[in-house]
């Protein structure tokens, strides 16, 4: 199953181009489409969900905005990813954590939905597995206290 996640704005762009697509796919598609206004015709749909990770779980492939939220949650659960970058946000902050995210190998970073095909197919073939950073706050916090 290939699994479209928006979050809980709106990507009507990347939806229709998914729901399109889905009609030539060999894979059942779902989406989770949040407040968008167009609604899938070739597939099955909701809006929202408690959680999206039992999604993610049966998932062979995930195709979601490029939110931070659903980017890593994603990543965490070892589905590969193509992320879209919603260039309707008003926030550019998904650029950075899109670009970071595919030179280290872990997700393709979808920047025409009319490239989606290959996305995918490129996420299937070509991706690592993500590895968590090791979080160092904790050593951050203590030097700056120890400086006190």
């Amino acid at each position: 199953m290939i699994f479209v996640a928006v979050g809980t704005t709106g990507f009507d762009l990347l939806v229709k181009a998914m729901d399109e697509l889905s009609g030539s796919l060999s894979e059942e598609v779902i989406m989770q489409i949040g407040h968008g206004r167009y609604e899938p015709r070739n597939c099955q749909y909701f809006r929202l969900a408690p959680s999206l990770i039992p999604y993610y779980e049966q998932a062979s492939l995930v195709i979601s905005h490029g939110g931070v939220g659903i980017t890593t949650e994603v990543l965490r659960h070892g589905r590969p990813l193509v992320a879209v970058e919603d260039k309707g946000q008003p926030e550019r902050h998904q650029q950075e954590i899109l670009r970071a995210l595919e030179e280290e190998g872990y997700l393709i970073w979808c920047k025409d939905l009319e490239r989606l095909p290959e996305a995918m197919e490129r996420a299937r073939t070509e991706l690592k597995p993500y590895v968590l950073p090791e979080c160092r706050i904790h050593t951050i916090v203590d030097d700056f206290l120890s400086g006190l």
